[in-house]
């Protein structure tokens, strides 16, 4: 069993290393991605919803570390879940993967959000980029 995780700053390029590079292969895994689950069911600018699918993303990662299914993630790895998610995914022998997609400036991740935005995905605001 594996956890992988792409991570990255908003706006890095988490979801395209992602579609590019691991989806073929990986297809039938199951993923957590709560800019996905929010698109499915409504819009990026309501709040509450972007809070409702980060309980469910918790819910979930925390049923496949239970139920030792093999799982991918994308994160800022702005809080502090996924240290413990890690530690308890290593304790119950899953295999752990980061892949840390990084741009070279905060000006980058601005633009490709900027760009994404522009082609319909969500939006974030600057200061939550820089942070």
């Amino acid at each position: 069993k594996t956890y992988t995780i792409f991570a990255g700053v908003n706006g890095a390029g988490k979801t395209s290393i992602y579609k590019s590079v691991y989806y073929d292969e990986n297809k039938d895994e199951k993923r957590i991605n709560t800019d996905e689950m929010v698109a499915r069911i409504g819009s990026w600018k309501d709040s509450n919803l972007q809070m409702k699918c980060a309980r469910e993303a918790v819910k979930l990662i925390k049923e496949y570390l239970i139920n030792e299914v093999s799982f991918n993630q994308e994160t800022t790895l702005s809080g502090k879940s996924i240290i413990k998610n890690i530690i308890t995914a290593k304790d119950k022998g899953f295999y752990v993967v980061m892949n840390y997609i990084g741009v070279d400036s905060p000006e980058t991740a601005k633009e490709r959000v900027r760009i994404r935005v522009r082609k319909g995905g969500h939006g974030i605001s600057d200061s939550d980029i820089e942070r």
